[in-house]
């Protein structure tokens, strides 16, 4: 499986996630920002964690799934990125990320989501990535215009955005 290369100069690189990462994303999904944002993982446990990540079929089905983002230097988690199949969401791609407390605010999710894309048009050659965000999270939402997505859609708690791969008009 091809693993895009983050670039930029976060000090970061994508790779597969694994059973020991299981403390970090519970970390990451039980922060209180990022549970205010989210309607998943609101009450996970380390043992349903370690679960989905024992038995987590995107990579398999699809070939590509959510990453890690590995902060090389102190070889921690620095937060999840990456396009997913949504069947939820008629069999769309979707764009998913989310930070560990620690490394919010340092320019790596920006980095993250902008090779996201790339690779995406790039290398699966998509018509338009999806990206569902919460309304009032107004820093995804900046981080996301800066790539491109616009609001599709809207119930007033989610906000669908798009962008559509360039190449393809």
């Amino acid at each position: 499986m091809q693993i895009p290369a983050l670039k930029m100069q976060t000090g970061c690189c994508f790779r597969l996630m694994n059973i020991s990462d299981a403390q970090a994303i519970y970390e990451i999904n039980t922060d209180r920002i990022t549970r205010l944002y989210t309607s998943l993982f609101q009450q996970q446990t380390i043992d349903v964690i370690v679960s989905w990540l024992d038995y987590y079929p995107h990579y398999d089905r699809h070939g590509f799934g959510l990453w890690v983002i590995e902060h090389k230097e102190s070889n921690k988690l620095a937060g999840l990125c990456g396009l997913r199949v949504r069947k939820d969401l008629d069999n769309r791609i979707d764009l998913s990320y989310r930070m560990h407390p620690e490394f919010r605010g340092k320019g790596i999710a920006s980095a993250a989501v902008k090779t996201c894309v790339t690779w995406g048009f790039e290398t699966l050659q998509l018509n338009d990535i999806l990206a569902q965000v919460h309304i009032e999270n107004s820093i995804s939402l900046h981080i996301l215009a800066k790539d491109g997505f616009v609001n599709e859609s809207s119930d007033g708690i989610w906000a669908d955005l798009v962008v559509k791969n360039p190449s393809k008009g």
